[in-house]
């Protein structure tokens, strides 16, 4: 049998991590894993859903601590602590090393999982001392949307717009980010299309009233121009997709085929771009889409490990049509580091599960599967962004 449990890791999307000293409760671990349920529902109404563990409601809580991953992350810890897998059992055992150095023990996880690296994807300017939170190399994306809509406000034409945006860019780039994330498909674009300058010129003065249909052609033109700057300075663009549990996202959530009409375009054929989260619960798109178009990556960060029960299917289904050479895994990581390293071996061993059922059928060779598992966990994401020292 496969064992990838010392192989290094790179997660490709992560967001900021709290490494003091503060003891955190079952319920505080659970609730971090209720992606994106918080800002829908305030606390003052009565469903009782909240991001903080302390508003919510006895019902609530005991959902929480009933899916999937947070019974898989109470196992893994358990295993670690050669504890009783139970929340209260793990945390208890937790808090005693947070207690001692918060920061040491996310080491420690780190160490363990051998995580090499991780893309944050975190509004901070660069060199934020807040980011030394993380006990690895870190890469840095900078966020478009926000930064875009700010230029909405403050610029008088369309011209002015693009050559503050391109100029920023050019200096975080320089600053020492390591690419850019998009929104684009939570615009609800439908179709995505080239949007030429003269027509965003055109639409720029309806787009800082407020006319969202302008506003979409406005953000595309940029998005156009952005994937045009990837070509010239050797970064790479990271679109979210899909839906990862928002209840906003459920009726909405976009297809990245939605994206081919641009994809087409010649111009660019050589951006780099990412899907992110591997447009759960759609992963089979994604995958045909990075299939199909050689500048496209795919990232399957949120599904791992939120969807670690299944995480072996994802990966066949992902494997099976992707190039394995355009394959990253990514966690969604926030607030505990524990969720980085429970991802990491999830990721691990799911992928030897896979690696030798397709060995044993006759359908790869073992060198095979130790070059794939290299590739997907780490490999492929250094040769995307190059290696830090």
């Amino acid at each position: 049998m496969f064992n990838f449990d010392s192989m290094p890791f790179f997660d490709n999307h992560t967001h900021r991590i709290d490494v003091s000293n503060r003891e955190i409760t079952p319920l505080d671990l659970g609730v971090a894993f209720m992606h994106g349920w918080g800002p829908i529902y305030p606390v003052d109404k009565p469903l009782g859903i909240s991001a903080e563990a302390e508003n919510c409601t006895p019902e609530y809580a005991e959902t929480v601590m009933n899916m999937g991953v947070v019974k898989v992350v109470v196992n893994l810890l358990a295993q670690k602590f050669g504890c009783e897998a139970t929340p209260e059992a793990v945390v208890a055992e937790r808090n005693k090393r947070t207690a001692v150095d918060g920061y040491g023990w996310a080491k420690e996880l780190y160490a363990d999982a051998n995580v090499i690296g991780e893309m944050a994807d975190d509004g901070a300017p660069y060199g934020d001392p807040a980011l030394k939170c993380f006990p690895t190399t870190l890469y840095r994306l900078f966020q478009m949307d926000p930064f875009f809509r700010s230029l909405l406000k403050e610029c008088g034409s369309y011209d002015e717009l693009k050559d503050r945006f391109d100029s920023t860019v050019r200096a975080r780039l320089a600053e020492g980010f390591d690419g850019v994330k998009s929104h684009l498909f939570e615009l609800r674009l439908q179709p995505i299309r080239v949007i030429e300058d003269a027509e965003a010129a055109e639409k720029f003065a309806a787009a800082k009233v407020g006319d969202k249909s302008a506003f979409e052609d406005v953000y595309l033109a940029i998005f156009a121009h952005v994937l045009k700057m990837t070509q010239e300075l050797n970064f790479s663009v990271h679109v979210h997709t899909g839906c990862t549990g928002n209840p906003n996202d459920l009726q909405t959530c976009t297809d990245p085929f939605a994206i081919c009409p641009l994809m087409r375009d010649h111009r660019f054929f050589r951006s780099h771009i990412v899907f992110l989260h591997g447009n759960y619960p759609d992963i089979r798109h994604a995958a045909l889409i990075t299939h199909s178009y050689p500048n496209v990556w795919v990232d399957l960060g949120w599904t791992l490990p939120w969807v670690s029960l299944n995480m072996e299917q994802i990966l066949e289904e992902t494997l099976a049509i992707a190039p394995h050479n355009k394959v990253m895994l990514g966690t969604g990581q926030h607030n505990h580091p524990e969720m980085c390293w429970a991802a990491a071996k999830v990721a691990k061993k799911a992928l030897a599960h896979v690696m030798q059922k397709w060995v044993d059928r006759g359908m790869i060779a073992e060198n095979q599967a130790v070059e794939i598992a290299e590739n997907v966990l780490y490999k492929n994401a250094l040769r995307l962004y190059g290696t830090k020292e």
